[in-house]
C-alpha cells in the first residue's frame, strides 16, 4: 500500500522560510563493526508517495550500477535507485529487503523511486535551522549533503542533494546536449544572478547562460544573494532563483526583494525542480515574475529572452 503525503491542515504560506520534509532512515555498519542509524530528509514537495519495495523489477540496460531496474507504477515506468548503495553504505545483514520502502519522487519532470530502509514521519522545519554541511560533520558524504538539522537527542538529520544524484546517474545527459546547441550570444553585457544551493544546478544554469553570452554571479542561498544585491556591485538584469535553499529559501528571498522599492523591478525567474501548479502558484504569490521547472533548456532560454 502507498502512503499518501499529507502536509497537514495548516498549510505553509510563502515567505515563512519553512519547509516540510519526509524523515527517512538508512542503517549501516561503521568502521568498528557497529550498527548505526542515519537520519535523512527530502522535501515533501518532491515526494509523490511512499510504497513498499516492488516485487516485479525489470532490468534496465545501459544504466548506472546504482539503478536496480525499472518498475511499473500505475502505467508509469519508474527507475529504481538503490540509495544506500549510491551512498556507499554497508548494510547490516539482518535487514529484510521486503520491509524496505521506496520514496517515489518527481522533480525536473522526472519520476524516480529511491530505496530506503525506513520512513518515519513528516517534519516541519525552518530553513534558518538548516546549517551548511561541514566536512568533519558528514565525513565521506560531504558532497552528497546540502544541509544539516539538529533533531531529537542532538542527533543530526542530513538533507541529501537529490539534484546531484539525478545528475550523476545521467538523467540530465539529454538536456546538457540540448544546451550545447543553444548558443546565440544573446546576453551581451547583461549580468544575471544565479541563486541555487546545488552545485550541480548552478553549473548547469551557468553553462546555459554563459553560452548565450551572459555574465553571471553565483549565490548558494537567498541570504547570500541578498548580500550580493545590497552591495550594489552589479547591475543585475534578472535573477534565477531556486526554491529549496538553506538559511533563506527562494520564496522568502523573492518576497523580501519584491518588497524593496529599490530592487523590486529586477525580474525574478523562479527555477525549481518542484513541478506542479501549487508550487508555481506559490512562486507567483511570493512575487516571482516567472516560474520554470528544471531543466528544459529551450523553455529556460526562451523565458530569459522573454524577461529581457
Amino acid at each position: 500500500m502507498a502512503n499518501t503525503i499529507n502536509p497537514g491542515h495548516d498549510i505553509l504560506e510563502v515567505g515563512q522560510n519553512r519547509m516540510e520534509l519526509v524523515d527517512f532512515r538508512l542503517f549501516r555498519i561503521d568502521e568498528e563493526g557497529e550498527e548505526r542509524e542515519g537520519i535523512y530528509g527530502i522535501n515533501v514537495a518532491k515526494v509523490i508517495e511512499i510504497i513498499k519495495m516492488p516485487e516485479d523489477i525489470s532490468e534496465a540496460p545501459n544504466t548506472s550500477e546504482f539503478v536496480e531496474g525499472m518498475f511499473n507504477l500505475r502505467g508509469s515506468v519508474v527507475p529504481l535507485v538503490n540509495l544506500p548503495k549510491w551512498m556507499g553504505i554497508i548494510e547490516p545483514e539482518e535487514l529484510n529487503r521486503k520491509n524496505f520502502k521506496v520514496i517515489i519522487t518527481e522533480f525536473n519532470r522526472i519520476k524516480v523511486g529511491f530505496i530506503v530502509h525506513e520512513t518515519t514521519k513528516i517534519r516541519r522545519v525552518s530553513w534558518d535551522d538548516i546549517s551548511a554541511p561541514e566536512l568533519s560533520s558528514v565525513s565521506s558524504m560531504d558532497s552528497k549533503v546540502t544541509g544539516i538539522i539538529k533533531v531529537e537527542n542532538d542527533e543530526l538529520l542530513l538533507l541529501l542533494d537529490f539534484e546531484s544524484i539525478v545528475d550523476e546517474l545521467g538523467f540530465y545527459n539529454r538536456e546538457n546536449l540540448e544546451i550545447e546547441t543553444e548558443k546565440n550570444e544573446f546576453g551581451g553585457d547583461k549580468t544575471i544572478l544565479i541563486v541555487d544551493d546545488s552545485s550541480s544546478a548552478r553549473k548547469i544554469i551557468n553553462n546555459a547562460l554563459t553560452k548565450e553570452g551572459f555574465k553571471t554571479v553565483l549565490a548558494e542561498n537567498g541570504k547570500v544573494a541578498l548580500d550580493e544585491i545590497y552591495e550594489d556591485k552589479y547591475n543585475f538584469s534578472a535573477i534565477i532563483c531556486d526554491v529549496e535553499m538553506p538559511v533563506m529559501d527562494g520564496y522568502t528571498f523573492t518576497k523580501t526583494l519584491k518588497s524593496d522599492d529599490k530592487y523590486k523591478n529586477i525580474p525574478i525567474i523562479m527555477h525549481s525542480s518542484l513541478s506542479g501548479t501549487e508550487n508555481s502558484e506559490k512562486g507567483e504569490r511570493a512575487g516571482a515574475d516567472f516560474y520554470v521547472v528544471k531543466f528544459d533548456p529551450v523553455e529556460f532560454i526562451s523565458t530569459i529572452k522573454k524577461v529581457l
